[in-house]
């Protein structure tokens, strides 16, 4: 057993680390701009600017459950098992199996993996709480063991082994929920229960419960995902921490009939005016007419047939009439926002792939590649796509940041998104999808900054960044009121903001913005009084 309190010292402290680490890797931008970096329009003198780009209001939540009222949902557990998630105890059919937790991949480390490759056995860490409602201070604990599967390619999903048998949560009372065999048809009602802890205080990280629809199923784009048939939900109160959440069907008797789908992301919290589509935390469904970003609108990966990924003795495996598939080619590192050509981003990278085999397939092998407008998430599944491809050699590599085979990517000058699609031999169900984007259009927003006084007339002027509109910025000071000079001496901001001492005002600081893509904005002048 496990008691809330205990736990919240380490996961607040982690949490921390955390977003330290995020700030630190948003300020870490490239050196200085290449010739072919455009040039910024001539100064002009500006008021600091209000911080651009301010996100739409997170959805009210869910009601919490008490340990009464979540009856039969006693399968759902709140996640810490790389993650604050959700997830779902599988009713494999065998009481003397193992047990599995059914979330998202992105949930056990997928964020940090190359984007379309799969983990299989793992050794995994972490706990699950079951029963984690707001009235029990003692929910119980459930070991990880082994990441059977896990990844982001195509659906954002995850299998996790517990130490502990199904017939064991089963003799506590827990009830273990099955996997839908074929796919819901659309409007079809489901129950979510999800553990979200986004600006939510840690002693109400509980089990919360929701009515909602499938609507209708789309192709996503996220950032460098590309996931295929999610469903479109109107789900309540989906924050962080819901990822991993199961879509219920219900019975008659109000209790779970199987798992529908599972959340994995929304645009809740995130306004299509604020621009950055398709980039992380702001989705977009890819249809006829290219992608675009539904406000106020939850996606849940489709799982099913993964109830057939369990043989007869509930042992979790891959092949035959299970779904999962695995790739045979994915790329290490690679893809990205970019102006077109072979221009560079806002980090002076060029586009490119880093192509790198499964181990599993060999230590090398032929691989061809294709560029192509991205249609959906089938294209690099289709042998057309690779008529007349030639096909260089990829090794494979040990290491997530290990050097495969680099392949340039001149990209079109329009705007739009394309996928280097990447095939190994002629496995066509392995190939990779890395997702690139063509962005020609200046910032929306202006750039701007924070003066903070120190006292004494010393002053500390901290630039704002907003990714992708203001994914870093270039900067520099001139005495009293002078002219900014030329943008191409400006220098990257580095993390460490600028300081000016009192013997160094009247000043100005001159600022200009960067796009992901490199685009840049005017240069915006701050006086500095001190």
């Amino acid at each position: 057993m496990a008691t809330r309190h205990w736990r919240g010292a380490g996961r607040l402290a982690a949490a921390g680390a955390a977003a330290a680490m995020a700030l630190l890797l948003v300020a870490c931008t490239g050196g200085t701009p290449p010739p072919e970096t455009p040039s910024p329009p001539s100064p002009t003198e500006s008021a600091p600017p209000d911080l651009p780009g301010v996100g739409a209001p997170l959805p009210d939540l869910a009601a919490p459950l008490s340990l009464a009222e979540l009856g039969g949902f006693t399968g759902v557990a709140r996640l810490e098992m790389g993650s604050n998630c959700t997830g779902t105890v599988v009713d494999t059919g065998v009481d003397d199996g193992p047990a599995y937790i059914l979330t998202n991949g992105h949930c056990t480390g997928d964020v940090g993996r190359p984007p379309q490759s799969v983990t299989i056995g793992e050794d995994w860490f972490g706990q699950g709480f079951l029963l984690d409602t707001h009235d029990n201070p003692s929910p119980y604990a459930v070991n990880a063991e082994v990441l059977e599967y896990s990844t982001m390619r195509g659906r954002d999903v995850s299998i996790v082994r517990l130490k502990e048998s199904l017939g064991e949560l089963k003799a506590l009372g827990i009830r273990p929920i099955p996997i839908v065999d074929e796919e819901p048809a659309e409007d079809t009602s489901v129950r979510n229960i999800a553990a979200p802890v986004q600006d939510v205080d840690f002693e109400k990280w509980v089990l919360r419960g929701g009515d909602c629809t499938l609507t209708h199923q789309t192709d996503l784009i996220e950032f460098t995902w590309l996931w295929r048939g999610a469903w479109a939900n109107d789900c309540p109160g989906v924050r962080q921490g819901s990822s991993g959440s199961p879509l219920l069907t219900v019975g008659a008797d109000g209790g779970p009939e199987a798992i529908a789908a599972v959340i994995n992301t929304t645009t809740w919290s995130a306004a299509a005016a604020n621009g950055g589509h398709c980039f992380l935390n702001r989705p977009c469904e890819l249809g006829d007419d290219g992608p675009t970003m539904v406000e106020e609108t939850s996606y849940a990966v489709s799982v099913a047939g993964i109830g057939r990924c369990f043989d007869d003795e509930g042992i979790f495996a891959l092949g035959g009439a299970c779904p999962l598939e695995t790739a045979s080619v994915w790329a290490n590192s690679g893809g990205g926002i970019f102006r077109g050509g072979d221009l560079p981003d806002a980090n002076n990278a060029t586009a490119m792939a880093n192509l790198a085999l499964n181990p599993a397939v060999g230590d090398s092998a032929p691989v061809r590649t294709a560029l192509v407008e991205l249609t959906g998430s089938g294209v690099c599944a289709d042998p057309a796509t690779y008529d007349g491809a030639e096909a260089v050699t990829v090794p494979a590599t040990e290491y997530d940041w290990d050097e495969g085979r680099v392949v340039p990517v001149t990209l079109p000058e329009v705007e739009g998104h394309y996928a280097l699609c990447a095939v190994a031999n002629d496995d066509y169900a392995g190939a990779a999808t890395v997702l690139f984007e063509v962005d020609r259009t200046p910032p929306l927003f202006q750039p701007g900054a924070s003066v903070e006084d120190l006292g004494d007339g010393n002053v500390t002027v901290f630039p704002f960044l907003n990714p992708p509109e203001l994914s870093t910025v270039r900067f520099t000071w001139v005495p009293g009121d002078a002219e900014c000079p030329a943008p191409e001496t400006f220098q990257d901001f580095f993390i460490v903001p600028l300081t000016l001492m009192a013997d160094q005002l009247p000043a100005t600081y001159c600022i200009y913005g960067l796009d992901q893509a490199g685009n840049a904005t005017d240069v915006v002048r701050i006086p500095l009084d001190g």
